[in-house]
């Protein structure tokens, strides 16, 4: 196993101002203005504080937490994480592993997903770790339980999420589970950070129509037309960012992170990412946590998780 640097003393970063350089998702060209694109509400300040933090999630859709994580356990599965990509021939050789240089064209899959599926340990501490299960019972007010299944984000270049809501892809258990997205590395700009859409998770018609669908009955098995103009297969909403923004009129929300952060949000809350404009994989890795009282969707827990590739 090698070292990447920085793992021994990694600083929390405050939020930061940029000069709002052109800035894609999909391909598309997002409107940076004021109007329609901002920073991330920082929540580090009051993450003791439940009461407050239950009233912006209520309010805002999400929380974005500095520092929640310990950064040595984070640097600890980044290094299995990275091990794995650079043994799979997926890092270029010209390159220190720890720099994450992808090769050219490269792609862990077509959406840059795929499951932990055990083989990462350090993966699954970190996401059942003290800290983060000591969060949710508390933010829960009430024993937590993660979901099983944990969802690899390793993004090469290039490549981004569509904007969707995860309620669509795993809704067969209780609706009051909250998804942590986790960077294993420093997320600039210009590596495809997560946006989250300000205030959708409040937007009705999305409840009623778009979020009450279950991609396993409806998205898989037959072609949907979803908004702006694209017919495909799928739990998105759409393919074209910018006009779901401007659909809404609300804001793309984002930031830059530091191994550490993380970002909750409802199942309700449509999110995406920026595009990877960089030469690195972005890794990053979503996690789910409910009350372990309330009922969960079978498709995600067991030793062996049936996924999408079973359910029905």
């Amino acid at each position: 196993m090698f070292s990447i640097e920085g793992c021994e003393s990694m600083k929390v970063r405050l939020p930061i101002e940029w000069n709002r350089p052109a800035l894609t998702s999909l391909g598309v060209r997002l409107d940076t203005s004021p109007e329609a694109f901002g920073m991330l509400r920082d929540s580090t300040q009051v993450r003791d504080d439940a009461a407050e933090l239950k009233r912006r999630m209520t309010d805002d859709g999400y929380l974005m937490i500095r520092g929640l994580l310990d950064p040595v356990a984070v640097c600890d599965a980044r290094l299995r994480v990275v091990d794995s990509l650079a043994s799979r021939g997926l890092l270029d050789p010209a390159f220190a592993p720890a720099e994450r240089v992808a090769v050219p064209g490269v792609r862990v899959s077509k959406f840059g997903f795929e499951g932990e599926d055990r083989r990462f340990g350090e993966v699954r501490q970190l996401v059942r770790s003290a800290r983060a299960m000591n969060f949710f019972d508390d933010f829960l007010a009430s024993p937590a339980r993660a979901f099983d299944y944990i969802w690899m984000r390793l993004m090469a270049p290039g490549q981004a999420s569509a904007p969707h809501c995860d309620v669509v892809y795993m809704g067969r258990g209780t609706h009051n589970f909250f998804t942590a997205w986790i960077p294993l590395t420093k997320v600039s700009l210009a590596d495809g950070p997560l946006m989250v859409l300000e205030g959708s998770h409040l937007i009705e018609r999305l409840r009623t129509e778009y979020a009450n669908m279950d991609v396993d009955k409806d998205g898989n098995w037959r072609r949907l037309k979803y908004r702006h103009g694209w017919i495909f297969r799928g739990g998105d909403y759409s393919r074209n960012p910018r006009r779901t923004s401007g659909e809404f009129g609300l804001r793309w929300l984002t930031a830059e992170f530091e191994p550490g952060d993380v970002v909750i949000f409802t199942p309700y809350t449509l999110h995406g990412s920026l595009d990877n404009h960089s030469r690195r994989f972005r890794i990053s890795l979503d996690a789910r946590y409910q009350r372990a009282i309330e009922p969960i969707d079978e498709r995600w827990i067991g030793e062996q998780p049936i996924g999408h590739s079973r359910a029905e």
